[in-house]
């Protein structure tokens, strides 16, 4: 096992208010129990095998610079993304425009102050204030093909990894999209077929 990505939606509170109460002292509590005793690995700190994912929304980008405190030091990485609907109108979305650039730069920040702990670049950070992924449902520059992603019964996700093997099932509006999977990919020059 190379590492664990951990997903937080934010501080305590808001986590809570997102995945239930008492998910994140959960949470926590066995991060903290891995690697105070979790297995031998010759000597590599275990905390060097957790990483924190946390999928930014209009309900916790407000979390950002409190979740990055409280973990560093503790943690070996973490990274972030956006929020990506799969209808308009969703509320989780944190629309293009002002607000959500304002994140970005904040993120950008914390990458060169703790360029060690942000494991997103600055390139990468900066697609996602705007659409950088397709039209509509339809990835455009978005390099899909380079991530094969299949469900639980071995069926390829479409258009990507948070689509389904369904052709009739909702897909995510590639527009608004804010995966880290291929936008990394994206800012490494590797665009859509």
């Amino acid at each position: 096992m190379y590492f664990y990505w951990v997903s937080l939606d934010g501080t305590e509170k808001i986590h809570d208010s997102i995945r239930g109460e008492g998910s994140y002292a959960k949470t926590k509590q066995n991060i903290l129990n891995y690697i105070n005793s979790g297995p031998d690995r010759h000597g590599k700190p275990l905390m060097k095998d957790i990483w924190i994912t946390m999928t930014i929304n209009s309900i916790n980008y407000g979390t950002v610079d409190d979740l990055v405190k409280e973990w560093r030091g503790k943690i070996n990485k973490i990274g972030f993304q956006f929020h990506t609907p799969f209808v308009k109108g969703d509320p989780l979305w944190l629309p293009f425009g002002d607000e959500r650039t304002q994140v970005v730069d904040k993120l950008i920040e914390m990458r060169k102050k703790y360029p060690d702990f942000v494991i997103n670049g600055e390139k990468q950070l900066t697609l996602m204030k705007g659409n950088w992924g397709g039209v509509g449902t339809t990835p455009v520059d978005c390099p899909s093909w380079a991530i094969i992603s299949l469900d639980h019964m071995g069926r390829m996700k479409q258009p990507c990894c948070i689509g389904s093997a369904d052709s009739k099932g909702l897909k995510p509006i590639c527009e608004q999209c804010g995966l880290g999977c291929y936008s990394v990919l994206v800012a490494q020059g590797v665009k859509g077929a």
